[in-house]
């Protein structure tokens, strides 16, 4: 490989190794802001005693924060009938005289589970559970059922719950709470009212509702029905719509006055890392704006300059399609339900938060979002019907390309980047080889294979032609002591030897130029690829999307596959023709360092294919060496003139034009010489 070749290489490798520090620096997290202990604009009637009934058992992860947490006053007993163990009851000849009871104090009523959706695929398997709370009626969680939060610890931590996690300082809201008051300068003020069921409800659906709530002055009622989406559309069958809701919600104004409602919005819930293995990099809002996707991470709440941003109220729309909250591996849509007349509020809500993981030391950052609804003015006694769809689940590739035609271009979430032509084909040969053999780590071997076996002709091209470069090696040697210092001379010379034995200088680096945008393809679809999570390959693989780490030393955990790949790729460079001054052999040395750096703190799955590719490369490497190897030749004067005639490839064009430059350089040079001879008087 020539110098040229490994000033590419090695830049590409180092991006590489800059991506990897970027991505691997954890970073610090902000101080939840306080949080206003004034009473809200926002109040309502409670219901009678037995419409606000809820289960005595509450999910501790989901209470809100201890100093927001309503609290309930203690049962009334009667005191004629009340006893204990220690003092039997008094005789009712010697009782005292019955003082009054004290006034009852109003019960301010905790956060607790309402009702429960259960989602099936079309095998019937359980999939997705979500619990709607009592306050504010939303989504409390949606769980993943079967996707544990950390393959390593399944029965500590268990299943993946979105939206499971209170907000710290905050306190936690279901997504599909209604919100008021949104904009750049306060928080919003969220609908705190206490719901009950309408009826029973169903497994797949329920209709809850809240009555007497008051906003600025007007009083209204509010009903909603969750129902699950059915799979079965038309003559297709849509896994994904398990993970998918429908939301209709019906505004009716009991009071007097004019009910005005602008900037308010649905909750979209909150998202951060699954857990404290994966990194806040990958948390972002997302919107797709007639037809154009967009995604901003916490960064966009930092300045530069001043104090950083506490929320953004963006209105700037043209037609707001949907809008969501996703991580490395999980997203949350939301958007106007199809045929329902309901129109996009063309705005967004979204602020950060700080979340506690559970097991994790310190505090991560995340992401809270409202999607805008339209503004209504609602006379006494009329009402109003809006209705949302909303997605919430795992990311995977196959599952939303076949949902396009319920959310429109929601595949675009996947964001492989400037590569996604590449990571799309990818990701599909992966899921359809984890369907022919049941492993993804199969699976992952298999797509290399078929990869490498694509790219064969051009490796065997580029093989001959480093075979080539290192028999040019003596005469390139001799050249560099002739020139000495006069590296012009000398790159003229070697140019010329080039083009005597039809040499292509960069022609060796081909395969490793095109096998870097293949590397990073691959990397963007292990970074999105739920589909990877807890997915066990060989005895200490227990999970592909994590490093396969075996223990701790010193702190520092030992992972295997890294090393593996490590020595696979400094055997492969050895077996390849050596080309290039010492120098630049050094720099090649250091290559298999950097990409086990690189490897060594990302998931197994990237350092498996990694391996995989070198070992393939290494038999194809000894299939080469068995083929008849290479010698110099000169080109002959009629071949010359052909070439002259054939159209002029790359590279053969920027030699040309190094030659050219060359010349120019050479010319110039000549003609600021100044002449010293003297002149016959």
């Amino acid at each position: 490989m020539d110098k040229t070749s490994v000033i590419v290489v090695s830049s590409c490798v180092a991006l590489l190794g800059l991506h990897w520090w970027y991505n691997s620096t954890p970073q610090e997290a902000q101080a939840a802001p306080a949080v206003p202990q004034s009473q809200p604009a926002l109040t309502q009637t409670l219901p009678a005693p037995e419409q606000s009934a809820t289960p005595a058992q509450t999910d501790k992860t989901n209470a809100p924060a201890p100093e927001q947490q309503p609290t309930t006053a203690p049962a009334q007993t009667d005191n004629a009938a009340a006893t204990t163990p220690e003092q039997p009851a008094t005789p009712a000849a010697e009782k005292a005289p019955e003082q009054p009871a004290p006034a009852a104090t109003p019960q301010q009523p905790t956060i607790a589970p309402l009702h429960e959706l259960v989602s099936r695929d079309s095998q019937g398997n359980v999939i997705a559970r979500f619990t709607i709370q009592n306050i504010g009626g939303g989504v409390m969680k949606a769980q993943m059922v079967g996707q544990k939060v950390d393959s390593n610890k399944p029965e500590e931590l268990g299943d993946v719950h979105i939206n499971g996690l209170t907000p710290e300082g905050k306190q936690h809201f279901g997504i599909g709470t209604l919100m008021f008051n949104l904009s750049d300068d306060n928080d919003p003020i969220f609908d705190n009212s206490l719901y009950h069921k309408v009826g029973t409800g169903t497994d797949t659906s329920v209709t809850i509702a809240a009555e007497g709530i008051n906003y600025n002055g007007c009083t209204f009622n509010v009903t909603k029905t969750y129902s699950v989406l059915p799979l079965q559309q038309g003559s297709e069958t849509l896994e994904g719509n398990a993970y998918a809701l429908r939301v209709d919600i019906n505004l009716q104004n009991t009071g007097t006055n004019n009910l005005v409602l602008s900037n308010w919005g649905f909750y979209g819930g909150s998202v951060y890392p699954v857990n404290d293995n994966e990194s806040s990099a990958y948390t972002y809002y997302i919107t797709l704006d007639e037809g154009d996707f967009e995604n901003e991470g916490t960064g966009a709440f930092s300045s530069w300059f001043g104090s950083d941003k506490k929320r953004i109220y963006d209105s700037e729309f043209d037609k707001l399609e949907w809008a969501g909250l996703m991580n490395q591996y999980y997203a949350t849509i939301i958007q106007p339900a199809r045929n329902s007349g309901t129109a996009s509020g063309n705005a967004i809500y979204t602020a950060p938060a700080d979340y506690k993981l559970p097991g994790a030391d310190s505090s991560v950052k995340g992401l809270v979002m409202g999607f805008g609804m339209p503004a209504t003015n609602l006379a006494p006694g009329a009402g109003q019907s809006f209705a949302y769809e909303t997605f919430t689940g795992p990311k995977y590739n196959l599952l939303l390309a076949d949902m396009t035609q319920e959310f429109r271009m929601i595949d675009d979430i996947m964001d492989y980047g400037w590569v996604y032509l590449i990571s799309y084909p990818m990701n599909w040969m992966i899921n359809t080889f984890s369907g022919w053999f049941g492993n993804w780590g199969v699976a992952i071997i298999v797509m290399t294979f078929v990869i490498r076996l694509l790219i064969w002709p051009l490796y065997r091209k580029s093989y001959m032609s480093m075979k080539r470069m290192s028999l040019l090696q003596p005469m390139m040697q001799e050249i560099k002591q002739r020139c000495g210092d006069d590296r012009q001379r000398a790159s003229m010379e070697m140019m010329a030897l080039y083009r005597k034995y039809n040499i292509s200088p960069l022609g060796g680096c081909l395969p490793m130029l095109l096998q870097i945008p293949i590397f990073f393809a691959f990397f963007y679809v292990l970074q999105t690829a739920a589909e990877l999570r807890g997915a066990h390959f060989l005895f200490w693989v227990t999970d592909l999307s994590q490093p396969d780490t075996v223990c701790h030393i010193l702190g520092l955990p030992l992972n295997i596959l890294p090393f593996i790949m490590a020595a696979s790729m400094i055997i492969m460079m050895k077996m390849s023709p050596s080309a290039g001054d010492p120098m630049q052999q050094k720099i090649m040395k250091w290559m298999p360092v950097l990409f086990f750096l690189f490897c060594y703190t990302y998931p197994s799955a990237l350092a498996l294919y990694w391996t995989t590719t070198n070992i393939i490369s290494i038999i194809q490497t000894l299939i080469i060496r068995r083929l008849p190897q290479p010698t110099l030749e000169q080109v002959a004067a009629d071949a010359k003139t052909a070439n002259k005639n054939k159209k002029e490839g790359f590279f053969a064009k920027i030699q040309r034009m190094a030659e050219e430059q060359q010349k120019q350089l050479e010319a110039q040079k000549r003609g600021n010489m100044r002449n010293v001879t003297k002149k016959k008087k």
